[in-house]
């Protein structure tokens, strides 16, 4: 005969089996949302980089091409195409690319100058003359006045005292071996120049620069060097 303590195990009730199932799907969703949002920021990361490669070359082959440009130029032509007053562009007012370039591609900034990214700079400085008046024309205007009326310009001029450190000035530029006062916008030997590029993207404010020195190491027809 059988025991009659042999008792038949008894199932768990079926509550407590549906909470155990509870329990599991809700582990397994967190698993799942942690691993969908390491998966977003992987691809938000990847994605960002890529960006920041793509803008980066745009910008360098930009300014590599402003370089190339120059040098392709007459050598004593580059400063006045190229810097910030167009009146003495050669060819006329107006007719050189001037120091500031658009990069198809690149977002300015807000305060851009004129909504470009790009910038040349020499190492210039803004000087007032008079034109006209009794005076003669191109002078530079003196604090107490000139005799007879005329039109006062700003100019910008090639300076060697110009205050630069990233471009190496002050420095010689004409060979004399002094640093003078003096317009050396049409006898320079030497032409330090900075192209940089300023852009804003999802990463905030960018920046890409190159400083270099331009020299006319050309040799002219006929003479033996």
């Amino acid at each position: 005969m059988r025991s009659k303590d042999l008792r038949r195990p008894q199932k768990p009730p079926a509550r407590a089996r549906a909470g155990l199932t509870i329990v599991e799907v809700i582990v397994a969703l967190s698993v799942l949302v942690v691993a969908a949002t390491i998966f977003c920021q992987t691809l938000l990361s990847t994605a960002r980089v890529r960006q920041l490669n793509r803008d980066n070359a745009l910008a360098a082959d930009a300014a590599r091409v402003v370089l190339e440009r120059m040098r392709n130029r007459t050598f004593l032509e580059i400063y006045k195409a190229y810097n910030e007053d167009p009146k003495d562009d050669p060819g006329g007012n107006g007719k050189g690319p001037g120091h500031l370039f658009d990069v198809a591609g690149l977002q300015p900034l807000d305060d851009a100058p004129q909504g470009k990214v790009g910038r040349v700079t020499f190492p210039s400085l803004a000087v007032q003359v008079t034109v006209g008046g009794g005076g003669g024309s191109g002078g530079k205007m003196s604090l107490g006045g000139g005799a007879g009326a005329g039109t006062v310009v700003t100019e910008w001029h090639l300076r060697e005292d110009a205050t630069d450190e990233g471009l190496g000035m002050p420095r010689d530029l004409n060979g004399n071996n002094l640093v003078d006062t003096a317009n050396h916008s049409s006898d320079y030997l030497v032409l330090p120049v900075r192209v940089r590029i300023e852009w804003k993207n999802g990463a905030g404010a960018r920046r890409f620069e190159i400083v270099t020195q331009l020299g006319d190491f050309r040799v002219d027809e006929g003479v033996v060097p």
